[in-house]
């Protein structure tokens, strides 16, 4: 029984994984190759041609999908079924050649790049063709590869231990996110961790483990509130456990939270024991109350004191390490401090919240690098644990071929999923864009880094967290906001750059294409009424980022395959993804355009 359930986890994480694959690349490279992709909504047939290869890969959809997230019935190439490697070996030499890189967030519009890449690729005995090949290339390849297997197999052991696991509360949907982002080549990387730590630290087996704590002397400890009543105080929380260690050395010490693996993986290095030997630092071990890897890994729940504390990993999460920079902290606590000053979402949206980071603390080093492997912000729960979900995680379906957890949650069809989605836009979609409108702000409120709050099934609040992502239209700001917040300030268009493709292209084009799968409607079903909700508000406000959201031709959408393939995950590429809404209707009322 066992052999055949780890050859079932196995096929499904292969499958699933060569979805993911064909996905971004067909999304990706669409417009550059679009000789070479064909799909006909109305067959559910397709066929991808990889030239350098010399190789096509053609099938059966199972679903065809508007936004580009397609269910596939069959894959196969020579008439043999395709396997992942196979596509990253194909995906990899065509994007060896000369070729055009999507357009950077930077180049905002629809621009594009053009990037030289020197030789072809052949991962499975990869070597130099010839004495000119570029030796970063060919590392990047390599990486590349290693992410796809790693993130295949941790996804088969997540498949095999944890799926079908029910979800009930908060923290049950933060440890169910199994399959992660939809379009990304290796969404379950995790490279860093051994077997044994994959095991004691995924979320996706419902793992828990305790916190390790170092004290850290006052002369290099920093710490950083919104306000006073913010504060956290770990002595006091702890002390039983680190008054026997410290004793009368109590007050020359505020005291860290740090992830087990990466107290190991700190304690280990020169420049800390240096610190240990001068007493600046104190290592008090594993202790303290239970906490919950979530579904980002490296940040933990802590229900003992009703918070999350965002760690630091100094190790690959997707394609990114997960360490706390010093202006990743300087741009979250001053996101805190501008949008609740400025009253986001205040009385006149109060189904619609945020999740602040109200702290920042760390260790201080003259090496900036090494002061990021200490830094964590904690983030206060203000919502109902019970009845809250992260979306993500509602979005996904526990086994592939299954519906979603939300559909199988409301229980009903199209009319329950129509009446849904009214409710869930009133208080996610029109807030976001108001505030974009009347404040200028502009949330990155990608499914992960949202939650809802249901009652009988029903949404009856929306949060939006990770206000690292946060950004302001530099045109609705005072010289006294700027003055204390520069990080925060981007030109229009880069600022609504982020919120049309966090929420409208990630966010709602998975949650639409979830509903519509489940329910056998094509996603158009969906975007007709988001649509119809966006008229509306476009009518009574004039608000033009919801026209843009009407009329706009495209959206830009990462390019997460060009960009770690190509070693530009830290900025990445982007491509446009046409707009449903545009593409189905009438004109609207004009407006003041965002660049206006």
């Amino acid at each position: 029984m066992e052999n055949k359930l780890r050859s079932e986890a196995e096929q499904q994480a292969h499958e699933h994984s060569c979805k993911l694959l064909l996905n971004c690349y067909i999304r990706e490279l669409a417009l550059e190759k679009e000789s070479d992709i064909r799909i006909n909504p109305n067959t559910l047939t397709y066929a991808v041609n990889f030239q350098a290869s010399r190789v096509k890969v053609t099938g059966h959809l199972s679903y065809y999908s508007a936004i580009g997230e397609h269910e596939y019935l069959s894959m196969e190439s020579g008439g043999e079924g395709v396997h992942y490697g196979d596509l990253v070996r194909w995906i990899t030499s065509e994007l060896s050649g000369n070729g055009e890189q999507g357009a950077s967030l930077d180049q905002y519009g629809m621009k594009k790049s053009v990037m030289e890449m020197k030789r072809s690729l052949e991962l499975e005995n990869v070597h130099p063709l010839d004495e000119n090949t570029n030796r970063v290339e060919l590392a990047y390849a390599r990486d590349f590869a290693q992410k796809v297997d790693n993130s295949v197999g941790n996804l088969t052991l997540y498949i095999e231990q944890a799926a079908g696991l029910d979800i009930h509360d908060y923290r049950t949907s933060e440890q169910s996110l199994l399959y992660g982002h939809p379009f990304h080549p290796f969404p379950k990387n995790s490279k860093g961790f051994s077997e044994d730590d994959v095991q004691k630290y995924s979320p996706e087996l419902r793992t828990s483990f305790q916190l390790c704590y170092i004290a850290v002397r006052q002369d290099v400890y920093v710490q950083e509130w919104v306000d006073d009543e913010a504060a956290m105080d770990l002595q006091d929380l702890l002390w039983s456990h680190v008054e026997p260690i410290l004793k009368e050395k109590s007050e020359m010490y505020g005291l860290l939270p740090v992830h087990p693996w990466q107290y190991a993986y700190i304690s280990r290095l020169s420049e800390v024991q240096h610190y240990i030997r001068d007493e600046k630092i104190i290592l008090l071990g594993s202790v303290g109350p239970t906490v919950y890897p979530t579904s980002s890994v490296r940040t933990v729940y802590v229900p003992e004191w009703n918070c999350n504390i965002k760690l630091s990993l100094n190790m690959q999460i997707t394609n990114m390490i997960r360490t706390n920079s010093a202006e990743q902290m300087r741009r979250t606590l001053d996101a805190s401090k501008y949008v609740r000053q400025h009253d986001c979402f205040g009385a006149d949206e109060p189904n619609t919240h945020i999740a602040y980071e109200t702290g920042v603390a760390t260790c201080a080093f003259e090496d900036e690098e090494l002061t990021s492997l200490f830094t964590i912000a904690y983030r206060p729960i203000e919502f109902d644990v019970e009845n809250t979900y992260v979306l993500s995680s509602l979005v996904e379906a526990p086994l592939p071929r299954m519906r979603s957890r939300l559909m199988t949650m409301l229980g009903g069809g199209r009319d329950i999923a129509e009446c849904w989605l009214d409710r869930y836009l009133a208080c996610s979609l029109l807030p976001i864009v108001r505030a974009a409108g009347e404040k200028g702000i502009h949330f990155e409120a990608h499914l992960q880094n949202t939650l809802v709050t249901l009652k009988d099934g029903m949404p009856v609040a929306f949060i939006v967290r990770d206000l690292e992502g946060v950004s302001v239209d530099e045109e609705l700001i005072s010289e006294q906001d700027r003055a204390a917040s520069d990080l925060l300030f981007y030109s229009r268009e880069k600022a609504w750059a982020r919120t049309s493709y966090y929420f409208i292209v990630n966010h709602l084009g998975s949650l639409i294409h979830a509903m519509a799968r489940d329910v056998n409607v094509p996603e158009e079903h969906f975007w007709k009424q988001v649509r119809g909700v966006l008229v509306e508000e476009l009518e009574r406000t004039g608000n033009a980022y919801v026209q843009h959201l009407l009329t706009a031709d495209a959206f830009l959408a990462k390019q997460n395959l060009v960009s770690c393939l190509r070693g530009i995950s830290q900025n990445p590429a982007y491509v446009p993804v046409s707009n449903v809404m545009k593409r189905m209707g009438s004109e609207v009322r004009g407006s003041r355009g965002i660049q206006g």
